[in-house]
């Protein structure tokens, strides 16, 4: 089972049967079986713990009071359980197999990269019988094992995320080239352009919480000074690289690519409903099936928003937390930044992981995907649960 729960969850989006989702539901229901499991067996559980599945119960009502048909029930319970369960499951696994876990982190990067590189050089559809589809053109890059390019790049940039942690905590250093490996995916296959602007958001902040005040200003002044050559170079010969063509937009008409952009358009529009949707309620739970209900009404009395999707299917991982659950979303979210305040890693790394998954959680990340909770798991590992069971192995 544990070897089922692993691979699922570094291979998010592989099946061999289509459930007409992106993510496979595969992970989540080994985690569950195996969760229950644990706790029938060992007839132990921590309060933590305890904290979220008394949020579980009610998302689950939360579910059931929601005017929805079976698969969208499923879809939105299944989401939210990968949230309580995942992070604890994975916790439990890595703390009693973590070599196995290291064997796997490598071997799983070197099938991505070995599966885009085929799709970029030999057959741009090689491998789409695992997944329920693949979607790229000339302009995007190749998606590996993953629906579309901006897929493959978030799973880079949450493979970047655990093997940072793991290597700035531990004194094995063989992670160190898949880290760069999958730079070379997220740039040079991926081609995702909101990947790019999340590994730069990354390396800004672990470079702003590593250095002196005099040294920011310096740096800085250096992207400053790249921006400014960039704005005045002629990027004309490369539009077929999506980044390039979104920042010849942006040079052209500013921030109203926002308007102009139908993916960018339809992606922000996801934060500003949902924030807007919490504010507008007060702070109480929309429930799961309202979103869509909502867009209706406020699409017209706004002139920002043109390509939004209709869907009660929300684009923004924390968005969705905050209009389906109100208020009690937001306990989840201090629940997630209390993980990493209290985990004993280095105050450099607790500030750029801080700020980091809050700048790109807002993103269309689903609720599903389980690397986010891999990495939870991992700074579990690093001293969360040390405070409630000081008998807990800290894996190193």
């Amino acid at each position: 089972m544990k070897y089922l729960i692993v691979f699922t969850g570094l291979f998010p989006f592989f099946t061999v049967k289509s459930f007409g989702t992106d993510i496979q539901p595969w992970n989540i229901i080994f985690v569950v079986i195996f969760f229950f499991n644990y706790i029938l067996k060992k007839r132990k559980i921590f309060k933590l713990q305890i904290n979220f599945i008394i949020l579980l119960l009610l998302v689950i009502f939360l579910v059931l009071l929601s005017d929805n048909d079976l698969f969208s029930y499923t879809r939105s319970l299944l989401g939210y359980m990968s949230i309580f369960l995942t992070p604890f499951v994975f916790y439990l696994i890595i703390n009693k197999n973590y070599i196995l876990f290291l064997k796997f982190i490598k071997t799983s990067t070197i099938v991505y990269f070995l599966v885009g590189l085929i799709q970029k050089f030999i057959n741009n559809n090689f491998g789409s019988i695992f997944l329920n589809r693949i979607s790229t053109d000339s302009v995007r890059g190749v998606c590996s094992l993953a629906p579309e390019p901006t897929f493959y790049g978030i799973i880079g940039i949450f493979y970047i995320l655990i093997i940072d942690l793991i290597y700035n905590n531990s004194i094995d250093k063989s992670l160190k080239k898949y880290y760069y490996l999958w730079i070379i995916q997220i740039v040079f296959l991926a081609q995702s352009s909101m990947a790019i602007l999340f590994l730069m958001i990354f390396y800004f902040y672990k470079i702003l919480f590593s250095l002196s005040f005099k040294t920011v200003l310096i740096l800085l002044f250096f992207i400053y000074s790249i921006g400014f050559v960039l704005f005045n170079i002629d990027l004309t010969p490369y539009s077929n690289i999506r980044a390039i063509e979104l920042l010849n937009t942006f040079k052209e008409s500013g921030f109203e690519i926002i308007m102009l952009d139908e993916s960018i358009n339809d992606r922000m529009s996801a934060i500003y409903f949902s924030i807007k949707g919490f504010l507008d309620n007060f702070g109480l739970p929309h429930g799961m099936a309202s979103y869509a209900n909502y867009l209706l009404k406020e699409l017209p009395n706004q002139t920002t928003f043109y390509w939004v999707s209709i869907d009660n299917r929300i684009m923004s991982f924390y968005g969705s937390i905050l209009f389906e659950l109100g208020f009690f979303g937001i306990i989840l979210i201090l629940m997630f930044n209390c993980f990493i305040l209290k985990s004993n890693i280095k105050k450099k790394d607790k500030l750029t992981y801080l700020f980091f998954l809050n700048t790109i959680l807002w993103s269309a990340i689903p609720l599903s995907f389980p690397l986010i909770y891999i990495f939870f798991s991992l700074i579990l590992q690093k001293g969360v649960f040390y405070y409630e069971n000081k008998n807990i192995r800290n894996t190193r």
